[in-house]
């Protein structure tokens, strides 16, 4: 009797750790299904905001003069001219001024790529927001601008991640 016992206790075990095997294989697989799902319809709609620029009627120096004028910023500083927005690192997106027809216009340049995602859009949005408040009170005409991105897949046998890049 007690090695009927034992015996059933046993395959009881053993068939428990199939079953949690099976479902671990499972979970992950229906994960990664549903990751590829949400970036086909994800991807497009943030690299679309990401990609809504903030044109100022105003010269490059006075729209640069702006932003730095901005209290509290989440985009820093990166020594060339650009702004960083950081979520992993402070180049996770990059945020440049350039002069145009009517004057300038402040838009990401480049976007980092997270676990198959850009990050940092809600940080663009808000600074988005603020720069064009600062701009209304000072009197700058503001509008927005469209621009597209292309993939930049990272170097192979590295552990960089890949980046999207405005294009012209």
């Amino acid at each position: 009797m007690d090695s009927n016992l034992l015996g059933l206790i046993a395959i009881g075990v053993l068939l428990v750790i199939i079953a949690l095997t099976a479902l671990r294989y499972w979970g992950r697989r229906r994960l990664r299904e549903v990751a590829a799902e949400r970036r086909v319809t994800a991807v497009p709609d943030m690299l679309q905001a990401f990609g809504r620029s903030i044109v100022l009627g105003t010269d490059p120096a006075r729209a640069t003069a702006l932003v730095e004028a901005l209290p509290k910023r989440k985009a820093k500083p990166l020594g060339d001219g650009t702004w960083g927005i950081d979520y992993v690192t402070k180049r996770d997106v990059v945020i440049a001024v350039r002069p145009t027809a009517d004057g300038s216009e402040i838009l990401v340049t480049s976007l980092v790529e997270h676990s198959g995602f850009p990050q940092g859009l809600v940080p663009w949005q808000a600074f988005a927001t603020k720069v064009e408040e600062a701009a209304g009170a000072a009197g700058i005409p503001v509008r927005r601008g469209q621009h597209g991105f292309r993939f930049a897949p990272p170097p192979a046998n590295t552990l960089e991640h890949g980046a999207w890049v405005v294009t012209p």
